[in-house]
Order: C-alpha cells, then sequence, then structure tokens
C-alpha cells in the first residue's frame, strides 16, 4: 500500500504541477519515464533482496555442514591394525541405538569371530545384522558394550589402517561411472596400476565375464553419464563391486547381500568359489538365501536384536527352531 501511495502519488504531483503551469509538458513526459523507471528498479531491488534471503536459508545449512566433525574418529597414539589377526573380533555384550532414536538395534549381544573363521547373519529385516557390519568397520561406535580386536578396544585402533584390514561390500554398492579398470581399483586405490591384481579380483567376481563382453575391455567407460560409456546390467555391477572387495585382500571379508543382483546361475557358481576365496580368511556373510549360508562354518539367528540360535545348518535343523522354520518357509516354495 505504501508501495502504490508514493508511486501514484508521485504522478499526481507531476499532473498538478503541469497544469499548474510549473511544470512544461516536455518535463512532465521526463519525470513521468524517470518515475516508472525507477519504480521498476526500486521492485527488483527488493525483488533480489528476498531472493537473496531465501538463499541464505540454504547457505546457514552449508556452513552448519562444513562445522560437522567426525564423531568416529583415530585417537591420539592409536595402535596400527593387527597382521596378522591372531585372535580375531568379539563382540562383548554390546548394544546400539541409531542417533536421534530411541529403539535398541542390539541388545546386550556377544559373539566372537576368529581367525580363518566364516559366518553368517540370518534374521528378518530390522533385526540389526547391518548395524553389525556398521559397527565392525566403525561407521558406528556401540552406544554400550565393547567390540575388542586381538583383545583391544576396536576404538584404540586407529581407523584409516584398520580400514586396510576390511573388505565390506554392502547391498547398495556403488556403481562408479569410470572405466572397469578403475571401477575395481576403487577397493585398493594404490593398487590402481598393478593390472594383474585386478585382473585376478575379477576373475574371482566373475567380472572378467562382463569385461570380456566390452568394446575396450578394462579400457571401456561405463555409465552413461559420458560420452561412448555402456551401461552394465545390475548383476553386472555387482560382480564388479565383488571384485573391489577381492582386490582389497583385507583380514576380514563382509558382503551384505552380496547376490541379491545375480540370477541364479551366477550366484551358485560364485559361492562354489567363496569357500577357496576365504581360505585362512574371517568372513561375514549376510543373506536372506539359506542356499548361500549353508556353506558357512557359523550362522547367527538374530531377533530381537539378540542372538536367538547359534550353529551350523544340520545343528540348527535339528533343533527345530526360529532357523528351521524360516528354512522350510523358504524352501516350500521351491517344492
Amino acid at each position: 500500500m505504501v508501495s502504490t501511495a508514493g508511486y501514484y502519488g508521485a504522478y499526481a504531483y507531476v499532473i498538478y504541477r503541469t497544469a499548474t503551469g510549473g511544470l512544461s509538458i516536455g518535463t512532465f513526459a521526463f519525470l513521468a519515464g524517470a518515475i516508472a523507471g525507477a519504480s521498476a528498479n526500486i521492485q527488483s531491488i527488493f525483488s533480489q533482496i528476498s531472493n537473496i534471503a531465501d538463499q541464505a536459508l540454504f547457505v546457514t545449512d552449508l556452513l552448519v555442514f562444513f562445522k560437522v566433525r567426525p564423531t568416529v574418529k583415530s585417537n591420539p597414539g592409536a595402535l596400527p591394525a593387527p597382521r596378522p589377526i591372531r585372535k580375531g573380533f568379539e563382540f562383548r555384550d554390546v548394544s546400539f541405538t541409531y542417533p536421534g532414536s530411541s529403539r535398541l538395534i542390539l541388545d546386550g549381544l556377544s559373539f566372537s569371530i576368529e581367525p580363518g573363521q566364516r559366518i553368517a547373519l540370518l534374521g528378518a529385516n530390522g533385526q540389526g545384522k547391518t548395524t553389525i557390519v556398521k559397527l565392525l568397520t566403525r561407521l558406528y561406535d556401540p552406544t554400550g558394550g565393547r567390540i575388542l580386536l586381538d583383545g583391544c578396544d576396536l576404538r584404540d585402533y586407529d581407523l584409516e589402517d584398520l580400514s586396510r584390514e576390511l573388505g565390506v561390500i554392502f547391498q547398495d554398492f556403488m556403481r562408479y561411472e569410470m572405466t572397469a579398470q578403475d571401477n575395481i581399483a576403487v577397493g585398493k586405490i594404490e593398487a590402481r596400476e598393478q593390472f594383474s591384481e585386478i585382473k585376478s579380483a575379477a576373475h574371482k567376481s566373475m567380472a572378467s565375464e562382463v569385461i570380456r563382453k566390452l568394446p575396450e575391455g578394462y579400457q571401456q567407460q561405463l555409465g552413461r553419464r559420458f560420452e561412448g560409456g555402456v551401461d552394465l546390467s545390475g548383476g553386472e555391477w555387482q560382480k564388479l563391486a565383488l571384485a573391489r572387495a577381492y582386490l582389497r585382500d583385507a583380514q576380514l571379508l563382509v558382503l551384505d547381500e552380496p547376490t541379491a543382483s545375480l540370477d541364479a546361475r551366477s550366484e551358485y557358481e560364485i559361492f562354489q568359489r567363496f569357500a577357496d576365496l576365504t581360505n585362512g580368511k574371517m568372513a561375514l556373510l549376510i543373506s536372506h538365501r539359506f542356499s548361500t549360508v549353508r556353506m558357512v562354518d557359523t550362522i547367527l539367528v538374530l531377533a530381537d536384536g539378540k542372538i536367538a540360535e547359534i550353529g551350523d545348518h544340520q545343528e540348527l535343523m535339528a533343533r527345530s527352531g526360529l532357523y528351521s522354520e524360516m528354512f522350510e518357509l523358504q524352501a516350500s516354495s521351491y517344492r
């Protein structure tokens, strides 16, 4: 209202002065144009100020983000990761709640992974299987209890050095739009120029069969973002992700639903090699497919954040408990 009153008030004043002979027609035309131009410029200024105020809200969020510091980090004088690992990992009465939530995901969980042992985690969705992996890799620290590595708290080790001994493939793996060779080399960036190691990792995960079909082989650009790029199917991308884990040659190999996007034949062939590829290493496997967990040494069945059952396939089937029930439910769909 003030803006409108000022705008038309200026016009009324100029018309009045012209009508009373105080201004010439030429001066009137000049002032009328000047009033219109000034009004447009003033409106533009206020519009820009309004836009700046809107954008400042996002800048504030950005500045807050820049101030965020990691809560999981190495302590001063942190220990190097043990090479080789002699005793393994031990979860000792571990509890965990995600930040901002009151729900207890893990409740007093205790188990161990010894060198050379292969363990499978089984359970319904939301029972803490992936959370255990995140705690092992120190993406989070436990809210209660301790995780030990060779008898020392996991928080006492250098975070970066510890990561070198862990090879993890999550079910929501990354698809890097780079060459096939670089896609695999991300798993161990210092081995980027070691073509023989990359080729060996590709062979172990069966990614070599995918790469063999590409026009430029290992130098083929993947993804559609760049000119000349070739996109892959979900199962083919997953084989490349598995190759990254094998290239890392870590002491603990963690596979979180590693064959979710693979067809039945590819899944069978990969797990036929699984025993050889994890020989002498610790392996943690998460899968909803009972055909893949039968080959491990120990199966942990999780329920309500705790271990409901533990044992190998034969032992758990003989108990006729939760594992046996889930196995029979899945098996019945194939009969």
